[in-house]
C-alpha cells in the first residue's frame, strides 16, 4: 500500500467523539491502571509471554476470512505480536495495531500504524473497516459488551470479528504451589479487581451471546486447551517478572524474597512434568457484522 493511501486511510480513522458520552469515573481509572501495567511490563512481556499466546492468535486469524480485506485493526494490540500474520492473510489491507498502553505501542513494528485509544471508544468512523481482531483483551475491559458494539460500530457490513478470551486464571499443580508460597511469605493479596475480569467471557456459550447482543451473526465458536508445559526456570521467570505476580513478589523485601523463592524452587523442583502443563481453555469466536 502506498504512503498516499495510508495516509489517506489514517485521516478517515480521526476521533469522531463529540456524540459520545464521556466513560465513568471507574471504567477510566480501569483503563488507566491496564495501561500502566502493560506499559511498564511491555518488553518483559514481548520477550516471556507474548510468543506463548501467538500459536493461539494465529489460530484465530485462520478462522477469519481475510484475504480480501482492505483495512483490519488489531484492538488490544500490545507489542504488536500478530500484526504480521495479519498482514500476511490480508495482503491488501492496511492493519493498524490499536492498544490502550503506549508502552506496548512503543515496542510494535514500526512499519504498522499505531494508535493508542481505549478498546470501547475507538477514534475510528463508522463503516470504515472490514475485520477487528481482540486477541486476548475483552477481559481487560471493564465492560466487554461495550468493546463488542464498538467493533462492530467501526466494522462495514458484512466486516468480521475474531476474539480469543481465557475460561479464567490458570489452576494447575505447580501454580497451585506458586500461590502456597506467595501467601505463606507474606506477599501482598493480589487485588480483588486486578483490571481483568474473566467471568463475562469464560465460556462459549457466553462469548456467543455476547457477539449476538453487540450487532453479529456468530460465525463460530470453540475452545482449546493453552496447552504450554513450563520448564521450571521458565515457570519462575515468568511468574517473577510478569504481572500480578512480579507485583506481589515486589511487596516483599530482599530477605523475605530471597526465602519464597528458595521455598518456591524447592518444591516446585520435584514436582513431575505433568505438573507445569497449563491446560486453561482458550476461548475463540468469530462473527460477522449484520
Amino acid at each position: 500500500m502506498t504512503s498516499v493511501a495510508v495516509v489517506g486511510m489514517i485521516h478517515s480513522m480521526e476521533p469522531m467523539r463529540n456524540s459520545e458520552p464521556p466513560a465513568s469515573d471507574e471504567n477510566a481509572e480501569w483503563a488507566r491502571v491496564v495501561a500502566e501495567r502493560y506499559s511498564a511490563d511491555a518488553r518483559t512481556y514481548r520477550e516471556l509471554w507474548a510468543p506463548l499466546l501467538l500459536p493461539h492468535g494465529r489460530r484465530l486469524l485462520d478462522a477469519l476470512p481475510l484475504a480480501g480485506a482492505s483495512s483490519a485493526l488489531d484492538v488490544g494490540a500490545g507489542c504488536g505480536t500478530l500484526l504480521p500474520s495479519i498482514q500476511s492473510r490480508a495482503p491488501s489491507a492496511l492493519v493498524v495495531a490499536i492498544d490502550g498502553a503506549p508502552g506496548m505501542l512503543a515496542i510494535a513494528p514500526a512499519d504498522f500504524p499505531r494508535a493508542a485509544m481505549d478498546a470501547a471508544r475507538l477514534g475510528v468512523r463508522d463503516a470504515s473497516v472490514d475485520a477487528v481482531v481482540l486477541a486476548f483483551v475483552l477481559f481487560h475491559t471493564p465492560d466487554p459488551r461495550e468493546a463488542l458494539i464498538e467493533a462492530r460500530r467501526v466494522l462495514r457490513r458484512g466486516g468480521v470479528v475474531g476474539t480469543t478470551t481465557w475460561e479464567g486464571d490458570p489452576d494447575f499443580p505447580a501454580q497451585r504451589v506458586w500461590i502456597e508460597e506467595l501467601d505463606a511469605h507474606g506477599a501482598a493479596s493480589a487485588p480483588s479487581q486486578m483490571m481483568s475480569n474473566h467471568a463475562p467471557v469464560s465460556t462459549e456459550a457466553r462469548v456467543r451471546r455476547l457477539l449476538e447482543e453487540s450487532g453479529f451473526a456468530p460465525r463460530r465458536t470453540w475452545a482449546l486447551p493453552f496447552g504450554h508445559i513450563y520448564g521450571l526456570e521458565e515457570f519462575l521467570e515468568i511468574r517473577t517478572k510478569l504481572g500480578w505476580n512480579r507485583r506481589r513478589v515486589e511487596s516483599l523485601d530482599e530477605e523475605a524474597r530471597g526465602k519464597l523463592l528458595r521455598a518456591a524452587r524447592g518444591r516446585l523442583a520435584s514436582m513431575a512434568r505433568s505438573d507445569f502443563a497449563d491446560d486453561t481453555r482458550v476461548i475463540f469466536a468469530t462473527g460477522i457484522a449484520v
